[in-house]
């Protein structure tokens, strides 16, 4: 019978996310005065090396394909090339399985576990009777299952390979069920003419069980779905079908012979005595009416085979037949024999039936990049000669169980006609190529979650058409990711005002050279080339029919996260300086590799950075060096961020300096220091306090007041290496909050001690949250930050890098997509969401690259999974009702077993529970686990939301490994913040730790 299978599993992704930066450049080289660090620091991504950009360095290193690791799924692997791009490869189903944090090999080799039967190492979760009254099979997925049973007590199995034959069920009939890649199918086997005559036979009923699902019929094709609450798909039916053992007509050698020789078709094909089995059903009942001149006729040959069926419905693949118009063949089930998993192209003359192929495969990984080239590969495995005939390769529409001749998906576009024939003797199989490059274009160009693909033969008439192919064939795709924005524009001397770089006041530099820089970055860790504009000012080439590009150059071969410079010479600079401009330039850089180009910064139509220029003036600036944090100009990397570095600032040569203004990422400079002889050096030790790239702005002035230019001296604080400690968001060790008021000012709450105390609280930069719902566990960015996260009002999804001190900002902050598009089905509207909160990654620690979460979603809990890049990939309902009058609070580990636990309050009594995390097959920690009513812990008491408006669980405060637990509470002062120690089954005694203002906070995290 079935073909039970599970969807794909939601893969973790690539690890970094594109740096949102159009704006911030600006910002970067015009700061306002403030003190360090910058409001807006620059975004962390460009110059973290992730495992992708590593991968390609190493690939460049050696020369050969380095693999992904994190990018390995059941169906798939990404390698870095030593030419700098990327090659994924997808196959249409499974191929490995992980099991407790291991890659093994798919092997549907039976064996008893657990007094049950099961494969050794399949992608599905499915299990067969041990023998006795327990279900026939049982196939789950999300924690929901169906269940299949046969009426009667089953005897023990017979195990032979991937398949469990239980004997004589009725007299004379046998029930074979075989363990598939991610699922089952089934068959009921008639040996006799006397069997098929028991009555029982007549009408054959199963009990069927679905947990968490409802089943539904489709009429038209005669399938089965099964659906959870949110209409989401999780097993489907194909048509069920029976057949005889009769040969098919005309059979022939498989010898040699001309091209025009014909050839037999498969013995048991559908085409070959085969009929449509009637399916009906009830709540609790599967039931299935064979044909009755099939399974007594006179001509009928046994045994007969009956094959209802099951199977999967996210990555998959199926056959139209123009001979059962209405028939499913969902995963090529009702094709059997030796051939039963291979996919069917083209005419055959003998039974006159005409077979198309389809094949659905996974391309989330491409979302956002540039495909240079795709090729489809399939093993053409059969042929009805060795005389090549057309076979094309279309873009086709989705595709389901209900896919049948007169259902099929649209065929979109046409990709490629390729001739062939491989297969028979004489012309043995082989793998076909087919170009599928516009496929994975518009898969990349629209972020689809998958590509479906559809064969068929040219001509549907011609018998040397007929062709079989390997089922699961892969797309390997070439790609690049499109450069970032330029991470940073600077100029030396430095022009930066106190505002933004396109805007009043310029910054006029005296008669001087001038060095344009820009940071750029490619995501993939290519080398990368900046291409710099620079115009007199209203008289770019665009605006202008007497514009000129002073500056039109490529610096290249900069390694990913460096500086490119290009001087401009103080004579280029002179020579239009009365252009009509009034001696002020703009420019602007875009970062570009061997396939792509960012955008400019400033963005493409947007005015350019401007500086002035004076050459009746002259200029000297003063010098800066730093051992600790060396000037990043070559590719230099200094120490971890918030390392004290020391910072020697000498005069440049100009004798009577007697002062030094400076500031670290502050323009202009408000901090004096003096030398202790005019002319002097001055060392002052600064701490960057974030990974990246920083500024430290000086300009000197002499005994007759006058000031140089400004120095600018950009350097890269390197990442710490290691995560912060859960909760720290400034990198001191001690948990720090978030709190949000109810007209959405954000502030960061500093932890300062053991006690779970907090230190005054910092007012953040506006972000919109009114009424946001606000979380953040977790590392979106691979910088070792935990990151913020924020579903605002209008219903939009935001991440927001953190940037080791506490701060996000507006200008860093990145839209959180999807794979589908607003009314699509899978579909989530963030809208909907009455609580969200960040668990950080579920997956193995090693593949830890995107946070995970979960949403109250009417009164459902929903498990929604990060996928890299910025996106979430699709979730799916852990419960279902229930959850509406809950508060989650995500505690991180408490029970130390590696798996993070949630802190669940019920709103109606103010019990706290414990949902304690546990690891499912794949050695992850398993969503389920955290929405289990049946194995949570009582954790607490009291917490009502009267007495408790408000919880959080940010991390350890005290050194004792278990997170503890701050609420507010109301007070004669306003409202109170509480502090309750940890604890791995139930809180300490609360403490004040402040008093005052906690009753205008709205949200904590």
């Amino acid at each position: 019978m079935p073909v039970m299978k599970r969807p794909g599993a939601p893969r973790r992704g690539r690890l970094a996310i594109p740096a949102a930066v159009a704006a911030l450049a600006c910002l970067i080289t015009a700061a306002p005065a403030q003190a360090a660090p910058p409001t807006a620091p620059p975004p962390s991504t460009g110059g973290e090396l992730t495992e992708e950009s590593r991968a390609v360095a190493r690939a460049q290193d050696s020369g050969t394909p380095v693999e992904v690791a994190s990018a390995r799924t059941e169906t798939g692997e990404v390698h870095a090339m030593p030419d700098g791009t990327l090659r994924l490869t997808q196959h249409a189903a499974p191929v490995r399985t992980q099991r407790d944090g291991v890659w093994k090999d798919i092997d549907t080799t039976l064996s008893t576990q657990d007094g049950r039967v099961a494969p050794r190492s399949a992608a599905g979760d499915v299990s067969f009777s041990g023998g006795g009254d327990g279900p026939l099979a049982v196939l789950t997925d999300q924690g929901r299952s169906v269940e299949l049973s046969w009426p009667k007590t089953l005897p023990a199995p017979v195990l032979q390979g991937n398949t469990a034959t239980y004997r004589n069920v009725l007299d004379g009939v046998d029930l074979a069920v075989t363990a598939q890649v991610d699922g089952f199918s089934h068959v009921l086997v008639v040996h006799s003419a006397e069997a098929a005559a028991d009555p029982a036979l007549k009408e054959i009923s199963y009990g069927l069980k679905g947990k968490g699902v409802t089943v539904e019929r489709d009429a038209e094709s005669n399938t089965l779905r099964a659906v959870n609450p949110a209409g989401q798909e999780l097993f489907a039916t194909a048509t069920p079908r029976m057949w005889d053992s009769g040969d098919a007509p005309a059979q022939r050698s498989q010898g040699a012979r001309s091209a025009d020789t014909l050839s037999p078709v498969d013995p048991l094909a559908p085409d070959v005595r085969s009929a449509e089995v009637g399916m009906e059903t009830s709540a609790s009942t599967l039931t299935l009416t064979p044909d009755p001149e099939l399974l007594r006729g006179e001509e009928t040959s046994y045994p007969v085979y009956i094959d209802p069926n099951f199977s999967g419905s996210k990555l998959a693949w199926t056959i139209a037949y123009d001979r059962h118009k209405s028939s499913s063949f969902w995963n090529g089930t009702n094709w059997t024999g030796s051939y039963a998993n291979e996919a069917r192209v083209g005419y055959e003359s003998d039974t006159k039936g005409t077979s198309r192929a389809f094949f659905r495969l996974n391309s989330k990984e491409l979302a956002g990049a540039t495909v240079l080239s795709a090729q489809f590969q399939i093993t053409n495995t059969y042929s009805w000669s060795c005389q090549a005939r057309n076979v094309e390769l279309w873009l086709t529409g989705g595709i389901s169980a209900s896919t049948t001749w007169s259902n099929q998906p649209s065929w979109a576009t046409h990709l490629q006609t390729k001739s062939f024939a491989h297969g028979y003797t004489g012309c043995g199989a082989k793998s076909v190529d087919f170009n599928a490059t516009e496929a994975a274009k518009r898969s990349a160009a629209n972020g689809w979650a998958n590509i479906t693909v559809g064969l068929r033969a040219s001509s549907e008439t011609d018998t040397f058409t007929w062709k079989r192919f390997n089922s699961n064939p892969k797309i390997i795709v070439s790609y690049n990711r499109t450069p970032n924005t330029a991470l940073a524009m600077e100029t030396r001397p430095s022009t930066a005002n106190d505002t933004a770089c396109a805007v009043a006041p310029y910054v006029f530099v005296g008669n001087t050279d001038v060095t344009l820089r820009a940071r750029v970055s490619d995501p993939d860790g290519d080398k990368v080339t900046a291409r710099f504009h620079l115009w007199p000012t209203g008289k770019h080439p665009n605006d202008a029919a007497d514009g000129v590009l002073v500056v039109n150059v490529d610096k290249t071969n900069i390694t990913s996260g460096g500086w490119a410079e290009h001087i401009v010479s103080k004579d280029t600079l002179k020579k239009y300086e009365g252009f009509g401009s009034g001696g002020r330039f703009s420019w602007k850089v875009q970062a570009r590799d061997a396939h792509s180009a960012s955008d400019w910064l400033p963005t493409k139509g947007a005015p350019g950075c401007q500086f002035g220029f004076d050459s009746a003036r002259p200029s000297a600036l003063p010098q800066v060096s730093s051992t600790e944090f060396p000037g990043s100009g070559d590719g230099s990397v200094g120490a971890p961020a918030r390392t004290p570095g020391s910072f020697t600032i000498t005069s440049g040569g100009v004798p009577d300096v007697v002062s030094y203004t400076y500031g670290l990422n502050v323009s202009p400079p408000t901090t004096k220091a003096e030398p202790a002889t005019a002319g002097g050096p001055v060392t002052v030790r600064l701490t960057p306090g974030y990974a990246g790239p920083h500024t430290l702005y000086v300009f000197s002035t002499d005994r007759a007041g006058n000031k140089s230019d400004t120095q600018a001296y950009s350097f890269y604080a390197d990442s710490p290496g290691t995560p912060d400690k859960p909760g720290d968001a400034n990198g001191d060790g001690f948990p720090d909050l978030y709190s949000l008021d109810a007209s959405g000012g954000l502030r960061l709450h500093p932890g300062a001690g053991s006690g779970g105390t907090v230190a005054t609280a910092t007012a953040l930069p506006a972000l919109g949250l009114k009424d946001a719902l606000v979380t953040r566990r977790g590392d979106w960015t691979a910088d070792s930050f935990e990151d913020l996260v924020a579903r605002h009002a209008d219903g939009t999804l935001w991440l927001y890098p953190a940037d080791g001190t506490g701060r996000v900002a507006d200008l860093t902050r990145q839209e959180v997509r999807q794979f589908t598009r607003p009314g699509d089905e899978g579909h989530i509207d963030p809208a909907a969401f009455r609580q969200l909160v960040s668990l950080g990654d579920l997956g193995q620690p090693d593949q830890a690259v995107s946070p995970d979460f979960l949403a109250v979603i009417g009164d459902a809990l929903w498990y929604l999974p990060g996928f890299g890049g910025g996106y979430l990939d699709e979730g799916y309902p852990l419960a279902d009702s229930g959850w509406a009058g809950r508060t989650l609070v995500p505690a991180g580990d408490l029970d130390g077993d590696g798996h993070p636990d949630l802190l669940v309050r019920d709103t109606a009594d103010g019990k706290l529970w414990l949902y304690r995390g546990r690891a499912g097959a794949d050695g992850a920690t398993d969503p389920l686990s955290l929405a289990d009513d049946t194995r949570r812990t009582a954790y607490g008491t009291g917490f009502t939301p009267a007495a408790h408006p408000l919880l959080a669980a940010p991390g350890d405060a005290d050194g004792d490994g278990v997170a503890d637990l701050w609420t507010t509470a109301p007070s004669a002062q306003g409202g109170a913040l509480l502090f309750h120690r940890g604890g791995t089954s139930a809180p300490g005694t609360p403490v004040t730790v402040q008093d005052g203002t906690w009753g205008q906070v709205r949200s904590l995290t």
